[in-house]
């Protein structure tokens, strides 16, 4: 039977008195007919929605007027976004693809797997360093699935009054329960660590008990994305709730050709310009390649380069590397000797793709002497 998961969730709702859920798996139900071009059904459970008084002054906010708050400091618990099909694009390596568009298939197809009776627990666990694309893949899924996407808000979440974040976890838990909805929680090893850390005090310990106890209540009804970039402060208990766990890493080479790509879309850019690009930003994530390319964008709009060449990506790669991964590089200056670095760095990468006469025009340095500082380097 179609749509059984939705007219079931009504029912129960309907028999619990939750007219707040009856509306929202309403809602839902209405939308998938339409979908399904089944546009009279949808106008006949449409009518009696707006009939219904009760049903017609929740639809004027229900998402964000039932938004749980922390009791103490009136903080949002989380947010909701609704991300339509083909508004987020997902750039990770095939086998990561196909694992994400099979979790797409689980949530589209619980339905039948539930008239089947097939227990469908439907948790994904994404980890991997900053930037790669996480949160990027959780807004993904929800386009796909035309579901509303909650965040959690860390801040509202975790209070510093005993007993209290414990106490927000379940109303969060409560509240997408009760809305077709998919829960998405950011920063996941704030409120999941070990609860062996000596650290800790014994409030760690209740709040991930809480946490595990209200994954076990709701996996197998509504679906749960997690994600950190600290996968081994998790506590070991957590890993078991989550039958989906992808680790993904910084972009591969294609990866960050089609990254350039999105985000320089309208630009002009030759391939060789484009290979360059890809290479020189090997060891940076998603996010700072798009930080990268608006620079670039930010330098044309400004006029402060007339296009994209070899030597404005060469100075503005270098002017970004300065500014948002400083280290070394803040006391950097455009001299010669500091621009030597980067270029048998770059040498080093590829030497074909990276030859005198390319990494002349990058740096403005000649290509004799080029030659010769690489032959006293051996590079």
């Amino acid at each position: 039977m179609d749509y059984i998961s939705e007219i079931t969730k009504i029912v129960e709702a309907g028999l619990q008195q939750d007219s707040i859920k009856v509306y929202n798996y309403g809602n839902l139900l209405i939308e998938k007919l339409n979908s399904a071009n089944d546009v009279r059904s949808a106008r006949v459970l449409q009518k009696v929605v707006q009939n219904n008084k009760t049903f017609e002054l929740k639809a004027k906010n229900i998402a964000a007027s039932k938004l749980p708050v922390d009791s103490e400091s009136r903080l949002s618990l989380a947010e909701i976004e609704k991300y339509t099909d083909g508004t987020v694009f997902l750039s990770v390596p095939e086998n990561i693809k196909r694992t994400v568009d099979e979790y797409i298939e689980l949530i589209d197809k619980s339905e039948k797997l539930m008239h089947t009776h097939v227990k469908v627990y439907r948790a994904l666990l994404m980890y991997g360093p900053p930037g790669v694309g996480k949160t990027q893949a959780a807004k993904y899924i929800a386009s796909k699935t035309n579901l509303p996407l909650v965040t959690v808000r860390v801040d509202g979440l975790i209070s510093s009054y005993l007993g209290s974040t414990s106490k927000n976890i379940r109303k969060l838990f409560d509240f997408v329960s009760r809305t077709p909805c998919i829960l998405f929680l950011d920063e996941f090893d704030s409120i999941a660590k070990m609860r062996d850390d000596s650290n800790e005090l014994g409030e760690l310990k209740r709040v991930v008990n809480t946490l595990l106890q209200n994954i076990d209540s709701i996996s197998n009804k509504v679906p749960i994305i997690a994600a950190t970039n600290h996968q081994h402060l998790l506590d070991s208990a957590v890993w078991r709730r989550f039958d989906y766990r992808l680790l993904i890493e910084l972009p591969n080479e294609f990866q960050r050709i089609e990254l350039i790509n999105i985000f320089l879309e309208g630009i002009d850019v030759n391939d060789k310009l484009l290979n360059i690009m890809a290479s020189i930003t090997s060891c940076l994530s998603g996010s700072d390649i798009e930080t990268f390319c608006n620079d670039i964008r930010t330098n044309l709009i400004l006029e402060k380069i007339e296009k994209i060449d070899e030597k404005s990506i060469f100075d503005i790669f270098i002017l970004f590397k300065n500014r948002n991964l400083a280290g070394d590089l803040q006391n950097y200056n455009n001299d010669e000797e500091n621009k030597i670095v980067f270029i048998k760095s770059f040498r080093g990468q590829n030497k074909k793709l990276f030859n005198y006469r390319t990494l002349s025009k990058m740096s403005g340095i000649s290509t004799g002497k080029l030659s010769k500082i690489m032959l006293e380097g051996d590079v």
